[in-house]
């Protein structure tokens, strides 16, 4: 069934906040390892009910139940619906994008919830851009789980979520479309039929043919197009094996995973080594920036020194030759000027020239913000002192003990992380 797309791309979420640009170039990075998921889409039954929703909303407009218009409410119904069943029936927290507000709703309402696609119903300010739709769909299709440019769910995943889910409804099909086609309320207990049948389905285990399903499609990439076969897979193997599944990604662990991986994928290994050289430069440089715009009015000098007195001669795991195979990457996910900012404050950290990074992180952002039509955050004025026009708050330099392990960036590992551990137990 064709049907044009109602995800906004201008509802995506801005990267104003990254005043140096890195996101785009660390997430390029990043999927050479990991080619489907993103850092909002860690919650494999978020991925259930992203794809609930889809096919309810489709049934619904091929049965002349609904117009296009409707489409997106009778979504947002659905991601509403789930969110009371995973929390009230399992506990659920983290996991629930809009927890918050779907807690103080079951208080207030006294587990008589009302479900709506408008401010009475919504569980985020912004439900669509900031739910599922606005930030499962991408990951979704990337991973062949839903067509380009539809609505509904590819033909094989369609015949997935009708043989175990759909199935499953005992009888409460009509109940559950009437609820999301026009607003209604949900009793959050086994009294109600739509929260009794969607219990179980939602359980936070998942069952051998859903194991195989999400750990395919998710987990693992298989349907992926144009990945490299297999090597999703290897990583998540790895990770499996010689990492841990519920703590955050580190150069220590990068570096291991890495060498483990030499053995069984050789381009996989090189990846791995290529973001941790790149990881050792992002990290550094943005704590370094944010404790620049704490030092409006100072002197570059001055607060070289400052930054000299925590640092020492220089920043660790910098290595030249390493960073300058980045450089083309680099370039080609953002500027040419980007490439020469980088690869100058690079030299000059790793040279432990201060005040040739300072200069060089300001020209830097000037690059970034001018691309995007505003004004950089900080200059160099007059007497070679920081005019910072977004002032920071204080920012104290992380010490030498603490900058040689340094990790800020998730290249998305961390999120196949968490999935892959959903799909252990």
């Amino acid at each position: 069934m064709p049907f044009i797309t109602l995800e906004d791309p201008n509802a995506k979420i801005k990267g104003s906040r990254d005043p140096l640009g890195v996101q785009p170039i660390w997430s390029a990075f990043g999927r050479h390892v990991v080619t489907n998921l993103t850092t909002q889409s860690t919650s494999v039954r978020g991925f259930t009910i992203l794809l609930l929703g889809r096919y309810f909303a489709a049934d619904l407009l091929d049965r002349g139940m609904a117009t296009r218009e409707d489409v997106l409410d009778i979504f947002l119904r659905m991601e509403q619906i789930g969110a009371y069943v995973r929390h009230v029936a399992h506990g659920v927290k983290g996991e629930i994008r809009g927890i918050e507000r779907v807690q103080r709703f079951v208080d207030e309402q006294r587990g008589n919830v009302i479900i709506a696609a408008d401010r009475r119903g919504m569980i985020l300010s912004d439900q669509k851009v900031y739910g599922l739709w606005g930030l499962y769909s991408v990951p979704a299709r990337t991973s062949g789980l839903i067509p380009d440019g539809a609505l509904d769910v590819v033909p094989d995943v369609r015949e997935f979520v009708e043989q175990h889910y759909i199935s499953r409804l005992n009888g409460t099909a009509g109940k559950l479309t009437k609820l999301l086609a026009d607003d209604g309320k949900l009793r959050t207990n086994d009294r109600d039929p739509i929260f009794a049948a969607l219990a179980p389905i939602l359980n936070p285990q998942f069952n051998s043919d859903e194991l195989k399903f999400y750990g395919s499609f998710l987990r693992d990439g298989h349907h992926v197009k144009g990945a490299t076969s297999g090597r999703q897979e290897r990583f998540r193997e790895l990770l499996e094996s010689h990492a841990k599944l519920d703590s955050s990604t580190g150069r220590a662990e990068i570096l291991r995973l890495a060498r483990r991986a030499r053995a069984r994928d050789e381009g996989l290994s090189v990846a791995l080594d290529r973001i941790a050289h790149l990881e050792a430069f992002l990290a550094p440089t943005a704590t370094l920036f944010q404790h620049i715009l704490g030092r409006h009015g100072q002197q570059v000098a001055s607060v070289a020194e400052e930054i000299r007195g925590v640092w020492d001669s220089s920043v660790p795991n910098l290595e030249r030759v390493a960073f300058g195979e980045l450089l083309d990457e680099i370039e080609s996910t953002s500027t040419k000027d980007t490439r020469s900012a980088m690869d100058q404050v690079h030299a000059s950290l790793s040279e432990g020239d201060f005040e040739g990074a300072i200069e060089g992180l300001v020209s830097w952002n000037e690059v970034v913000t001018r691309i995007r039509g505003s004004a950089p955050w900080a200059r160099i004025g007059d007497g070679r002192r920081l005019d910072v026009r977004y002032r920071g708050p204080e920012r104290l330099l992380p010490g030498t003990d603490k900058i040689q392990d340094l990790w800020m960036n998730s290249y998305f590992i961390d999120a196949l992380k968490d999935v892959t551990h959903q799909l252990q137990h």
